[in-house]
């Protein structure tokens, strides 16, 4: 993968075993949406990291706030590192599996031409970089598959996913104290 180590926007896609698991989704509206969004909107100069895309103030909508985060597949823990942000194209490539299942062929298109763009890479790159992910996709699925296997025996874990708060975030204070109130907060000592 050293061959494209330079391309700002790349290809990422969630471990199975924590799809639909993430901080946001155990905090309110108010605090997502009323605190930390407009935190980093302006922390970030209302700007996507990668791309450096600025849109007008009527489509800041197009800028989404990205969990960055590593996984604990033994203690069933998605560990959040940091948040950043990045526009609606950028994000499609860090949640690619479900990209890939939810676009139709000339949205997928448009989506490679942004990553050519952003890369400076030719489609024939994009499609090389692809294929290199797949046989990687490949060998960690089958990681990730018996991993899976491996903490099978320990179902509590599996079937109730907590979340650390590891990096520097707004309001981490609050954060925690929502995550701890619905029981699925991870200290680690």
């Amino acid at each position: 993968m050293d061959e494209f180590s330079h391309f700002k926007l790349k290809i990422d896609a969630k471990p199975t075993l924590f799809h639909g698991k993430t901080v946001r989704k155990n905090l309110t509206q108010t605090l997502w949406l009323k605190k930390i969004r407009p935190h980093i909107l302006k922390e970030n100069n209302y700007t996507c990291a990668i791309c450096k895309h600025r849109p007008n103030e009527d489509n800041y909508k197009e800028l989404h706030v990205h969990e960055i985060e590593e996984y604990d597949f033994d203690n069933g823990v998605v560990k959040l590192i940091d948040l950043d942000l990045i526009c609606e194209n950028c994000h499609a490539f860090q949640h690619f599996k479900r990209t890939l299942s939810v676009l139709s062929p000339e949205q997928l298109d448009r989506l490679i031409i942004h990553f050519t763009k952003v890369n400076n890479c030719s489609i024939e790159d994009y499609k090389r970089y692809r294929k290199k992910l797949q046989s990687y996709a490949f060998e960690r699925n089958n990681i990730e598959r018996i991993l899976s296997q491996e903490t099978k025996s320990n179902r509590t874990k599996i079937d109730h996913i907590r979340f650390a708060i590891l990096g520097d975030i707004p309001f981490k204070d609050l954060v925690i104290e929502r995550l701890k109130q619905k029981d699925v907060y991870y200290e680690y000592s």
